[in-house]
This record gives structure tokens, sequence and C-alpha cells, in this order.
């Protein structure tokens, strides 16, 4: 009986192990000396346009849901909008080109790529980046190491860098990948991989 009831419990683990092991990749890096919480407000660098994916009916909300729970995890580490002059400025990048490499195809869209700096035309920024994007997005300059931190997270379905607006430095990216975010997920659960991806951003330690 006993030898049963550790047999038991070995597969019940190993089950939980290999469940642990089937879901998406968070991983998040700070790359800054400075206290995240120094900073009190931030705003987008949006999108322009993209080309959505065939066969997939929820973008729109997929990026609605996407900028919804980021709006209120920033807003969870302190941080509020300020479209004129934000401490931070917030890039999304989502399912880059695996089958490309980033420098190359630096000055053109990404397929599937909802949110992509810098703008090499003016475009209509996408609605749920309305009421939040930084207001002179298209004049700010290049961002410091930016594609070296793109080619990083090539493998990635989706990073959040934050950058600090004066210098220019990304300051915190965060990442997932192993899955992929227009299809078999929901958006709601697209979402809840941004949440993860906060679960350990440095200013939210003292809310546990």
């Amino acid at each position: 009986m006993k030898n049963k009831k550790k047999m038991m419990g070995l597969m019940t683990l190993l089950g939980l192990v290999l469940l642990m092991g089937c879901g998406p990749k968070i991983t998040t890096t700070k790359v800054t000396d400075k206290n995240l919480k120094q900073y009190d407000t931030y705003a987008y660098l949006p999108n322009s346009s993209f080309e959505e994916p065939q066969g997939v009916d929820q973008t729109n909300n997929v990026g609605q849901r996407i900028v919804g729970a980021m709006n209120r995890n920033m807003q969870k580490a302190g941080y509020t909008v300020d479209r004129q002059d934000p401490d931070l400025l917030v890039v999304i990048n989502t399912n880059y080109d695996r089958e490309t490499d980033v420098n190359v195809t630096r000055d053109i869209y990404y397929d599937y790529n909802y949110a992509y700096y810098p703008y090499t035309s003016a475009l209509p920024v996408n609605s749920y980046y309305n009421d939040y994007y930084y207001y002179d997005y298209q004049a700010y300059p290049d961002i410091v190491d930016y594609d070296v931190t793109l080619d990083r997270y090539m493998d990635a379905d989706m990073v959040v860098s934050l950058v600090e607006r004066d210098s220019r430095n990304i300051v915190w990216t965060g990442s997932v990948d192993d899955f992929y975010v227009y299809e078999n997920n929901p958006s709601a659960e697209v979402a809840g991989f941004v949440d993860d991806i906060f679960s350990d951003y440095p200013t939210m330690e003292d809310s546990r």
C-alpha cells in the first residue's frame, strides 16, 4: 500500500512538472542600475499599421487586451499616463519573423507584428493606443541598442520594453515565448501573459 501511495505521489509530481514545462516561458531583465520607482509617468511608442494575420478575426481585440493589461500593470507599479512628457516609453513587439535577420528587416514591418519602432512613414495609429501614445512619437530618435535587444529576443513571441525617454536607453525588458499571440490563445489569455511578464517587475515587490 505504501509503495502504491509513493508511486501515485511521484506520478502526480511528474504530471505537475510536465504541466509547468508546457507553459509559456517568461523572461525579464532589468538593464539599468537606476531604481525603477524613480519614474512616475509613461506613454506608448505606438504602432503605425500592421499586416493582420489571415483568417484571424480577433487581432484588434488582442491588441486592446494587451494594451489594457499593460496599463493595468503599469498603474499597479505606480505609473500614470503622461502623453506630453512621460518618463518612460512603452514599446510592445509581437511575433518576430524568425526566418529573417532583424538588422536586415529593420525598415519594414514584421508579419504579425502589431507594434513596431522606429517608424518609416506617417501612418495612422491603431485605435487601441488612443489616449495612451506619446504625442511626439514620430519625432522621437532611435532607441539605444534597440536592434540588439530585438536580436536577443528573436525567439520571443511578445517582448515589452520600457525606455527612459530622455536618455533613450532601455531600462527593463520582459518577454514571453512558446505561445502564438494570434492563434490558439483567447485574447484574455494573451493579456494574462502580460501579467506574467510583470509578476517579477521590481516596483511591484512591495505590493505582493
